[in-house]
């Protein structure tokens, strides 16, 4: 694992979106572009001490950091098996495949109100194919996936970090790991997982968002426990866009439970809860006097906020918002780069 006592500690953070993943995709494919111009091409797991993960943002973060096999096929080598390019084209190519497209969208999302919106066959081949047998313990660096579970009630935080004090994290398979933290309730079903290797308990965990949509500050109060000595944390925390929908008294005040709840209308109780959170971790971080707080985000206009919105004209609008957010933070990008490069 990465990272001295005393030195600086940065932390990649990624939110939650589904399809929207490809935003922070795209943005992580500049970081790397303009590392490679400073002379510091490196693989990203090098460069971060953390790696956390929310949903469409843990499977950013897993594939990042699971490492390639070797050509003999008996163990791992140092390099990612998975590059920000892989990542990309698993949005654009395998998007409809996750999220199917269905010719009556509006009648789907009022049938997801009596049950789950997809079948989780898509979303696990998918991560077959990208993780493999790769476990979260084969990370190459420290890593935080949020899920939560809903037998124990409580949070369930998927972690590879130094063994410390007599812990002894549980071991998953990656991609069991990135099922659990994407299943986001009335999408998929659950995730029913054991550990690796299995020691007769099961875990039945549901979308990391549940937790932290925005795990920013879950991922900072871990790094305080991986590197209890350090000075400084270096935050980059990457938004998947911030919905532009607003709802107003005259069309609230009348609601209902199965308003509050509607898929039609965007589930506003979850998209409220989520939003509150995600902006409250970004408040806080941003005053804290040992973190340096980087946040790239932007709004979705003219872009569909839903998360399983794979079409390809959507696509094209994912993409246009990704590089409006380098643009418009592009300062931000290069004071990331310029601490990156110290490294």
């Amino acid at each position: 694992m990465f990272g001295f006592p005393n030195s600086t500690i940065t932390i990649l953070s990624i939110d939650g979106g589904g399809i929207r993943g490809l935003i922070p995709a795209l943005v992580l494919k500049e970081l790397e572009e303009r590392l490679a111009r400073r002379r510091n091409a490196q693989p990203l797991p090098r460069l971060f001490d953390l790696m956390a993960g929310t949903s469409t943002g843990g499977l950013i973060a897993l594939g990042l950091c699971a490492p390639a096999t070797s050509s003999d096929g008996d163990g791992y080598l140092l390099e990612p098996a998975l590059t920000t390019d892989d990542l990309i084209r698993i949005y654009t190519d395998r998007g409809e495949e996750i999220f199917p497209p269905w010719k009556f969208r509006r009648l789907r999302s009022v049938l997801q109100a009596f049950g789950d919106k997809y079948d989780a066959d898509g979303l696990e081949r998918v991560l077959r194919d990208s993780l493999g047998d790769v476990t979260v313990h084969d990370a190459l660096t420290n890593v935080l996936i949020t899920s939560y579970d809903t037998e124990r009630r409580t949070p369930h935080l998927f972690k590879s970090r130094p063994r410390a004090r007599g812990d002894e994290d549980l071991n998953f398979y990656m991609r069991d790991a990135a099922r659990a933290t994407a299943a986001a309730p009335t999408f998929f079903e659950p995730a029913h997982i054991k550990p690796v290797p299995e020691n007769g308990e099961s875990y039945c965990l549901v979308d990391g968002a549940v937790l932290a949509q925005n795990p920013a500050l879950t991922a900072y109060i871990e790094a305080r426990k991986i590197f209890p000595q350090a000075k400084r944390f270096v935050i980059l925390s990457l938004g998947t866009g911030q919905t532009v929908h607003r709802f107003s008294y005259s069309e609230m005040r009348t609601w209902g439970y199965l308003d509050w709840v509607s898929p039609v209308k965007g589930v506003p109780l979850s998209s409220m809860m989520t939003d509150a959170q995600s902006e409250s971790a970004n408040h806080q971080l941003a005053r804290l006097p040992d973190v340096q707080f980087f946040r790239l985000d932007g709004e979705l206009h003219g872009v569909s906020d839903a998360m399983d919105d794979a079409s390809s004209e959507n696509i094209m609008h994912l993409r246009r918002l990704a590089f409006e957010i380098m643009h418009n933070h592009s300062e931000k990008l290069d004071r990331v780069c310029d601490i990156l490069s110290r490294r």
